[in-house]
């Protein structure tokens, strides 16, 4: 079965025919001509499958593919597969892991994947041994057991059973260790602990806000009182006479004491004396002249004269003084009059100046009195006020607000002692909780951690039910560890069991596998092989343990991987080409090859291209993909391959 026509409609960008030698066809175009998307189609269209799980395009590729059996063509369907081709053409049933591993090329990389399963398989459908079913029932086997295939340990791909059997022995361990220290700390009871914490924390703090409440109302209240001390004082000092006032009325007073009414008494006593002296006087001057016989005019009248003049002076002194004796009593009694108008209670002089310092000290106790007060306003209201009687407002505003935040009806007496004591053992009690609430909560989440663990065991999958178990107390957790036990041995059991039947079964196998090394037995591999390697290997085969080696001339042998990668390819073009033969049984099918040569130097590529040269005389077709010059004209030159060009995309 052979191609002979690819038409892609659509797939991603690519849009291309292209027609296939019988022999080797090399499909050439630069990097982005679709080549990758080219075999990708093919693949989807031949398989179902592009082999590698990146493939460039999700989408079903549109087109179709021509297929030559026995000389005839037949159109593969959309709903038909490559697969289904050779069952009904040759009652044959090739495996895709078949088909991409011999088959076909990708990506330059000629390895076998999963080399060591893949060539089971193969030699069991080839030599027809048993191996694959003894490995199948072991495998099933070990699944059982949850175990891994070479150590027989526990694994992880199976339900995460060593996982599982990790943590719950972790787990298991983790949970006795609690519950010792449960019983040796009382854990049991630090639950009714801590709620006995809280209760004598709440009443404590009852306590407090008692004392708190009637502590404000008594502050309250001596607040309202305060403000009420602080109008009072502001009215009363109000109604007494200003400073101003006072000092207007001691002047005057000061004035009126400084003319005295004694002193002006006494000076119109002399005053009325002095002149009745001078009238007296000048009557005697003027009879004395006229008894003595004087008879001249002017010595008769000059005594009389000048007494009289005195008794003149001393008359306008007198009555100067009476004067001012009558305006000092006027005065005096406007300023009784002007002080008790200013509302200082006086019926005389003597009565104002001590009613003055009366009221200057009544004044200044008022003064004291409003000064303290608004301080007290101010600093326990927080009052920003200059003037008392803004004080007195803003203390009405804040007093107001306070009185929604004051309980009145609070009864306790209140004193400071009680409230520090009182808070004093708040603060005892709050710790005392605190340090039980800690403990119960560390508790609590020890409990947490142990079911959130829990909860990650599959305990329906390995015990057949589910936990259904909340972790609360110690008694639950009592009931896990328990669980736990069993839990452990089940795994433990299946896995005893299991490692036991597997271990027959691997007895049984290791006769069988004697037989694989049959696979390259027709030497077709290793011919290709020495070959294009220029005879420097001289076999390549299977070991029993199923693992391709290659034999150097001088007995030395070599895993695929200890090869350079050029050598490598060879290897696995060898391996891929007698694989073909055998599986195809002796019928001719295509091999699909994506730069298969890459990494070839042109000695090997040469050889490569007579190996492809050797297969097209042999029946078999070649498709090569490639983007590299040398390798089209090797191919070309050597295995007379047609070429077809891809332009890019």
């Amino acid at each position: 079965m052979k191609l002979r026509e690819v038409h892609v409609d659509r797939y991603g960008p690519l849009r291309e025919t292209i027609a296939f030698d019988e022999g080797a066809t090399v499909v050439y175009g630069p990097n982005e001509s679709g080549k990758t998307l080219l075999v990708e189609s093919l693949l989807r269209s031949l398989t179902d499958s592009p082999s590698v799980a990146q493939a460039r395009v999700d989408e079903d590729p549109e087109g179709y593919v021509v297929l030559g059996v026995d000389g005839e063509e037949q159109k593969l369907g959309s709903d038909e597969l490559l697969f289904d081709h050779y069952e009904r053409e040759y009652d044959f049933e090739l495996t895709p892991a078949e088909f991409r591993n011999v088959f076909v090329v990708r990506d330059g990389d000629l390895a076998i994947a999963d080399e060591d399963t893949f060539y089971q398989r193969v030699t069991d459908r080839i030599v027809g041994i048993w191996t694959g079913d003894i490995q199948t029932v072991r495998d099933e086997v070990l699944a059982r057991g949850r175990l891994t295939p070479l150590r027989m340990e526990l694994s992880a791909q199976y339900d995460d059973a060593e996982d599982q059997l990790d943590l719950a022995s972790s787990l298991r361990e983790d949970v006795a260790d609690y519950l010792e220290r449960a019983e040796s700390e009382g854990l049991d009871t630090v639950e009714r602990d801590c709620y006995r914490a809280r209760a004598d924390l709440d009443a404590v703090e009852r306590e407090v806000e008692t004392l708190e409440a009637a502590k404000a109302r008594q502050e309250y209240e001596e607040l309202v009182k305060t403000k009420g001390a602080l109008e009072k004082s502001l009215d009363e000092r109000s109604d007494l006479p200003d400073g101003d006032r006072l000092d207007r009325l001691e002047r005057r007073l000061e004035d009126l004491e400084a003319g005295s009414e004694p002193e002006l008494e006494a000076r119109k006593t002399w005053y009325r004396r002095t002149t009745l002296a001078a009238l007296a006087a000048g009557v005697v001057a003027g009879a004395v002249p006229i008894a003595l016989g004087v008879t001249s005019v002017p010595v008769v009248a000059a005594g009389p004269a000048a007494f009289a003049l005195v008794a003149l002076v001393a008359l306008a002194l007198y009555r100067s003084a009476s004067g001012s004796l009558a305006t000092l009593s006027a005065d005096r009694e406007t300023l009784v009059e002007d002080a008790n108008e200013a509302g200082i209670d006086a019926y005389n002089l003597a009565d104002v100046r001590g009613r003055i310092a009366e009221v200057r000290e009544e004044r200044e106790s008022h003064t004291e009195v409003i000064q303290g007060n608004t301080e007290v306003l101010r600093t326990w209201l927080d009052i920003d006020a200059d003037g008392p009687r803004e004080v007195v407002d803003a203390a009405e505003d804040r007093l107001d607000a306070r009185r929604a935040e004051v309980d009145l009806t609070v009864e306790r007496e209140f004193t400071e002692g009680e409230l520090d004591d009182a808070r004093e053992r708040a603060t005892d009690a709050r710790q005392r909780y605190r340090d039980h609430r800690d403990r119960l909560a560390d508790h609590r989440r020890r409990l947490e951690e142990f079911a959130d663990r829990a909860d990650s065991l599959a305990f329906e999958m390995f015990v057949g039910e589910p936990l259904d178990l909340a972790v609360t107390n110690v008694d639950a957790l009592e009931d896990l560890q328990e669980r736990l036990d069993a839990f452990v041995a089940a795994i433990e059991t299946d896995a005893d069991v299991s490692r036991a039947a597997a271990t027959v079964l691997e007895e049984m196998a290791a006769s069988e596998n004697e037989k694989m090394t049959t696979l390259f037995e027709d030497g077709t591999a290793a011919d290709i092989f020495t070959r294009v390697t220029d005879d420097r290997y001289a076999d390549l085969r299977l070991t029993d343990d199923s693992e391709l080696v290659v034999d150097l001339a001088s007995d030395r042998t070599l895993a695929p991987d200890e090869l350079s990668r050029g050598t490598r390819d060879q290897l696995y073009l060898s391996v891929r080409v007698a694989l073909g033969r055998r599986l195809l049984e002796g019928r001719q099918g295509f091999f699909l090859m994506d730069d298969a040569f890459l990494s070839s130097d042109p000695q090997r590529l040469a050889r490569q291209a007579e190996v492809v040269a050797d297969l097209a005389d042999a029946g078999w077709q070649v498709v090569y993909l490639t983007c590299k010059r040398d390798a089209r004209e090797e191919l070309v030159d050597v295995a007379d391959a047609d070429v077809t060009e891809l332009s890019p995309l």
